[in-house]
């Protein structure tokens, strides 16, 4: 076994590098600030009720000549805003007017609270904010369409029990495996609609992505619980606005950071596998690809149906499937950049069947990617490290098991945060090499560096890479687009 501690991963910003996303955004700017064809201005409309629409409204004002930072003795860690405007880092701004704001009458709300279903509920909410998204997207053409829920609605559909400020290192089950609550539902053949998932997929069919807000985020005065009855933990108000306008600018067309590759490494393509269950088939999964690439352009693809293996009881395609899987994916790849990348990486969360890399191997042959290909699985680990001292494992803690798996912390103590910033003890990921022309440090330093390309979140230390973090996310929102038969490919539909 060999343990060392890899450097954090440099970001490219608009002017320089940086390892902090919030910094680099503040001291360099964007990727393209000073390119003439970067959007200077993102036309925003915004459904809600009136309540809703206004209090989203003035709280973005207020953000634009930015938010103080939260007191703290590690300032590093939760740092202030600079507002979000031309004269910004951003160097962009946003703008509405009242027929870009589309309420939603109370009366209508309170018909959805009313609905003894809480299915029916959800279908009857989603159908009001989708009426006004239609009409924002085709009559008024905005860039991002803000979406604002008010809170009676979403304590209805039990959506605010879900934490404003997720902790990755919580267990998480594998797609196979089912809770005792979960085998329940299914034996009734039912399931509960969530109202954000739902709401997201039928949107799928517009040109202008959408920006869900929970009141809380703009209202500190919201009182939500964490589903026991406790007071949720919020964000500090200035996470809360990095986070809201950088995904803003993403879903606007902006680059706001992508990974630092040196000249002499090859062009990689990331995809990343996984499943999830659809909603009128329980025992059935789909697969779903998500293509990134250093310049951190996302694209989504709805795979074929999956089976749950009888031997390790996780979900697997057909080699058939998996072939076709990868060349859909790569296809993908060649009409947005030109050319099929030379170098390819599949990021799976369940274990590869011979049948499956037999697939991927057939699809990379097809395509002439002859070489500079790695299958890698990525699992939660449940091994612990433990270090001397009082903080957890350094973020980077890297142990080679043997000569096909070892053990990566991609949440930890930080030293430029200096602490560690997770709610719960940090568990490393378990990579195993199926197939693998890197070694395992690089492979290891790319996949610490791809859990700093998610922009719903600017600080930096996510837990898995994005590779899989979208695509479990994708498939969150996938599994209710039965009947839709044309659906938006870029990323920034789907966060």
């Amino acid at each position: 076994m060999k343990f060392e501690v890899l450097p954090e991963p440099d970001l490219e910003f608009g002017a320089g590098v940086h390892i902090d996303i919030r910094y680099g955004i503040q001291d360099y700017g964007p990727i393209g600030f000073d390119n003439p064809a970067s959007a200077r201005i993102i036309k925003v409309g915004f459904v809600g009720t009136p309540v809703t629409i206004r209090g989203v409204i003035d709280w973005m004002n207020r953000a634009r000549v930015g938010v103080a930072e939260k007191p703290s003795k590690k300032p590093r860690f939760r740092p202030q805003f600079p507002g979000f405007g031309t004269e910004s880092p951003f160097r962009c701004d946003w703008a509405t007017e009242p027929r870009l704001q589309r309420s939603i009458d109370q009366r209508d709300v309170n018909i959805v609270l009313a609905t003894p279903s809480k299915n029916q509920g959800v279908d009857k909410a989603v159908h009001l904010f989708m009426e006004e998204c239609r009409y924002l997207n085709t009559e008024a053409k905005v860039d991002v369409i803000i979406c604002a829920p008010p809170i009676d609605l979403l304590r209805h559909f039990d959506n605010e029990a879900e934490s404003d400020e997720e902790d990755e290192t919580k267990p998480r089950r594998m797609p196979g495996s089912k809770s005792r609550k979960q085998k329940q539902r299914a034996a009734r053949f039912t399931i509960d609609l969530d109202f954000h998932d739902f709401l997201k997929a039928q949107t799928l069919t517009l040109n202008a992505p959408i920006q869900f807000i929970r009141p809380s985020t703009y209202d500190e005065s919201v009182k939500v619980s964490s589903g026991t009855g406790r007071k949720r933990k919020l964000q500090d108000p200035a996470t809360r606005a990095w986070n809201f306008h950088t995904a803003l600018y993403y879903k606007a067309g902006g680059t706001p950071w992508r990974l630092l590759r040196k000249v002499a490494e090859l062009e990689s393509c990331y995809v990343g596998i996984s499943f999830f269950r659809t909603i009128n088939r329980e025992q059935m999964h789909t697969s779903v690809a998500q293509v990134f690439n250093e310049r951190g352009e996302g694209m989504i693809l709805r795979g074929g149906e999956a089976t749950i293996s009888k031997v390790d009881l996780q979900p697997h395609l057909l080699e058939e499937d998996m072939k076709g899987l990868l060349v859909k994916s790569l296809t993908a790849f060649y009409k947005e950049h030109h050319q099929f990348p030379p170098r390819v990486v599949v990021h799976k969360t369940s274990g590869f069947t011979d049948a499956e890399r037999r697939g991927c191997e057939r699809a990379l042959d097809e395509l002439r990617v002859v070489k500079h290909r790695e299958l890698l699985v990525i699992r939660e680990s449940n091994v612990r490290l433990f270090r001397a001292g009082i903080y957890a494992p350094l973020r980077g803690s890297l142990l080679e098991l043997d000569a096909k798996h070892f053990l990566l912390y991609t949440r930890g103590s930080v030293p430029f945060f200096e602490m560690y910033p997770g709610l719960y003890v940090p568990r490393a990921l378990e990579v195993e090499l199926v197939a693998a022309e890197e070694s395992q440090k690089t492979l290891a330093q790319e996949i610490l560096a791809l859990t700093k390309m998610n922009w719903n979140n600017t600080q930096f230390d996510s837990s898995l890479p994005i590779t899989v973090r979208a695509a479990r996310q994708v498939g969150d929102i996938l599994k209710y687009t039965d009947g839709i038969k044309e659906i938006q490919s870029r990323y920034a539909f789907y966060m």
